[in-house]
C-alpha cells in the first residue's frame, strides 16, 4: 500500500504519482511524479474555497564513494508559495531540499550537510490523503548540519538514538529556480535561523513485534525577533491488531513550549486508523491542534485506497477542518503509479 501524504488544505482530484529508481554501478536515483488538483469546495469563510492544480516532482538521488560512504541529494519540483486563488500550474519552483554526505561506520551512522531532521512521526505516517494536515506544522526541513545515529537492540527491539544538531540553510540551495521563493537571510528571523548550528533533536525510535515507538526532544535556537527559543517534546506510537483483519493505529502527543519563537504554547494530538477491507484500505485520522490565547482547531479525514491494477492505485478522501474560526471540507481523488 502506498503511504498518500497529507496535503495542506484544499480536496483534490490528485493524480498520478509514479516512482522510478535506476541503479547504474555506483549511481542510484528515485523518481517520484505526482499530479494533483486540490479543491477546497465549502467554508464558512468563502475566501477560502480554492481550486488548485499542480505538479510534485521528487528526485532523489545517491553516489557510492565506498562501500560505506555516499553523496546523496533530494531535488524537489512543486509549488513554492501557497494559492491564494485558483490556479492551474503556477508558481512551481525547483529547489534542493537535502544535499549531504552519509557515512555508515558500523556502530553508527553519520550525516553531514543539508537534511530534514526528523522530530516525532504523525507528520510522516498519519495515514491517508490529509492525515499529516495537522502534524505537519512541526515537521522540520531543510537545515544545515550533522546528525549521527546509533542502533541498538534490547532484547527483540530494535532501536535507533538519533541526535542532530543544525540551523537553518541561507544558502543558495535556499532558493528555487523558476518561481523564485527567495534566498533565505537571517533578517527574516524564524527558529533556527541563526548564524551557527544551536538547533538540536534528540529522538530514539524502534520496535518490536507488531509496535512501534518514537520519543522526540528538541530545542529550536531563536533567531531575528523571536522572543525565546522553542522547546519541545513528542511521543508517538503504531500497533498493528489482528481482529479478523489487521487494523493499524498510530497515535502521538506533541506539546511545545515557546511555539515559532513567541511565549505562546502549543499541543497536537493525532489518532489515525487504517485497515484493509477486501480490495480497499480504509484509513481515518482526528487530529486537535491547540494553540495558547486561540480557540481549539479540529481536523477529521477519512480515505479509501485500492490498487486498480498492477501499480496503479486510486484513492478518495473527505477532510473536515475547523481553523481558525473557518469551518472547511474538501474532497479528494488520488490516482497513483509506481513501476
Amino acid at each position: 500500500m502506498i503511504r498518500l501524504a497529507g496535503l495542506t488544505g484544499y480536496a483534490a482530484l490528485l493524480a498520478s504519482t509514479t516512482a522510478m529508481a535506476a541503479d547504474y554501478g555506483a549511481f542510484s536515483a528515485d523518481f517520484t511524479f505526482e499530479l494533483q488538483h486540490d479543491s477546497l469546495y465549502d467554508s464558512s469563510n468563502p475566501a477560502n474555497e480554492i481550486d488548485d492544480t499542480y505538479a510534485t516532482i521528487e528526485a532523489a538521488l545517491a553516489f557510492a564513494l565506498s562501500e560505506d560512504a555516499s553523496l546523496n541529494a533530494v531535488l524537489v519540483y512543486e509549488p513554492v508559495i501557497d494559492a491564494t486563488s485558483d490556479r492551474t500550474f503556477e508558481d512551481h519552483g525547483l529547489y534542493v531540499q537535502e544535499l549531504y554526505y552519509a557515512h555508515d561506520f558500523g556502530p553508527a551512522q553519520m550525516m553531514l550537510g543539508k537534511f530534514n531532521p526528523a522530530f516525532g512521526m504523525a507528520w510522516d505516517e498519519a495515514p491517508g490523503l490529509y492525515g499529516t494536515d495537522f502534524a505537519g506544522d512541526y515537521e522540520i526541513t531543510e537545515q544545515l548540519g550533522a546528525s549521527i545515529t546509533v542502533p541498538f537492540a534490547i532484547g527483540a527491539s530494535e532501536n535507533e538514538l538519533t541526535f542532530a544538531v543544525f540551523n537553518a540553510d541561507r544558502s543558495i540551495l535556499s532558493d528555487s529556480l523558476g518561481k523564485e521563493r527567495g534566498q533565505t537571510s537571517l533578517p527574516a528571523g524564524g527558529v533556527t535561523n541563526t548564524t551557527g548550528p544551536e538547533s538540536f533533536v534528540l529522538s530514539v525510535g524502534g520496535s518490536w513485534g507488531e509496535m512501534g515507538y518514537n520519543v522526540s526532544l528538541q530545542n529550536l535556537a531563536k533567531g531575528v525577533g523571536d522572543v525565546a527559543d522553542q522547546t519541545g517534546v513528542s511521543l508517538g506510537v503504531t500497533h498493528t491488531y489482528d481482529l479478523g483483519l489487521p487494523v493499524s493505529m498510530l497515535a502521538e502527543v506533541a506539546y511545545f513550549d515557546d511555539f515559532g519563537g513567541t511565549f505562546n504554547s502549543a499541543r497536537y494530538s493525532t489518532i489515525g486508523l487504517s485497515a484493509p477491507v477486501g480490495p480497499v484500505t480504509l484509513s481515518g485520522v482526528y487530529s486537535v491542534r491547540q494553540m495558547q490565547g486561540a480557540s481549539s482547531d479540529e481536523l477529521a479525514t477519512v480515505s479509501a485506497e485500492m490498487e486498480l491494477m498492477p501499480g496503479l492505485t486510486g484513492a478518495l478522501g473527505y477532510r473536515y477542518g475547523d481553523e481558525g474560526g473557518d469551518k472547511n471540507r474538501t474532497v479528494g481523488m488520488l490516482l497513483a503509479y509506481e513501476f
